[in-house]
């Protein structure tokens, strides 16, 4: 993130020449309009969250780094991966940490989340583990905490079996044409078409496929819509 980016993560509330009942939320170094929300609405800056989270990163006894690449801040929304180093699932040929994303925004498209996944070493892939681990979720309305994060990577780690058993079953079994039409319509028909040729079928494994979209997703997507793509790929082959 650059210096530009980093000032993003302070902004402002005013309610100059608006109604009573509305506020506007400002980007404090250049007084830029970033939305019009009502009084109530709680604003939840990426600063706080950040300051909460590096607390308890430091108590939870995990090695933890942070991931620029899969990272990225604008005027309404952020997401923010760290992974940890020490806590691995691996498949044939790489180490793959586990990691979590922190995401927030100031457009109310979401809330304050917290998400799991992981990163294949060999080639910095990042996924989430939507379907099979837990994930934090609070609208700003709500309030949040990173409390007894130590606790949550505690019991994340407690599906690391199942995770892994998923990983060894995608790399045994050949991508057939019921997974490919899956990928079609969950993740993006284009994009199934672009990875996998037609006479690949029956031939490469479901895992290879999976490596595909989430190298796709991680290196060729702008960072601002890795999450959804990686949301649909994670719901194509249950991970």
């Amino acid at each position: 993130m650059d210096n530009d980016q980093h000032s993003l993560i302070d902004l402002q509330e005013k309610g100059t020449f608006l109604p009573n009942d509305y506020k506007t939320i400002v980007r404090e170094y250049t007084n830029q309009v970033i939305l019009i929300v009502k009084q109530t609405y709680k604003l939840v800056p990426n600063a706080t969250q950040i300051d909460l989270l590096l607390r308890e990163l430091a108590m939870c006894g995990h090695t933890f780094r942070f991931n620029a690449q899969h990272s990225y801040v604008d005027n309404n929304r952020m997401r923010l991966q760290m992974a940890f180093p020490e806590l691995k699932l691996h498949d044939s040929e790489s180490d793959i940490a586990l990691t979590a994303y922190l995401h927030n925004s100031y457009n109310l498209s979401e809330g304050v989340r917290f998400i799991f996944g992981s990163i294949r070493y060999i080639c910095s892939n990042g996924c989430v583990f939507g379907d099979v681990l837990s994930r934090y979720y609070s609208k700003h309305t709500s309030g949040f905490s990173f409390e007894n994060l130590g606790q949550k990577l505690k019991q994340a780690k407690e599906f690391f079996p199942e995770i892994q058993e998923r990983i060894n079953r995608l790399e045994r079994l050949p991508v057939d044409e019921t997974l490919v039409e899956k990928v079609s319509k969950t993740v993006s028909k284009r994009l199934a078409e672009q990875v996998i040729a037609e006479h690949e079928i029956g031939r490469i494994s479901q895992w290879k496929l999976y490596n595909r979209l989430t190298n796709y997703a991680s290196h060729d997507l702008d960072p601002a819509y890795q999450a959804r793509y990686q949301h649909n790929i994670s719901k194509a082959f249950k991970l």
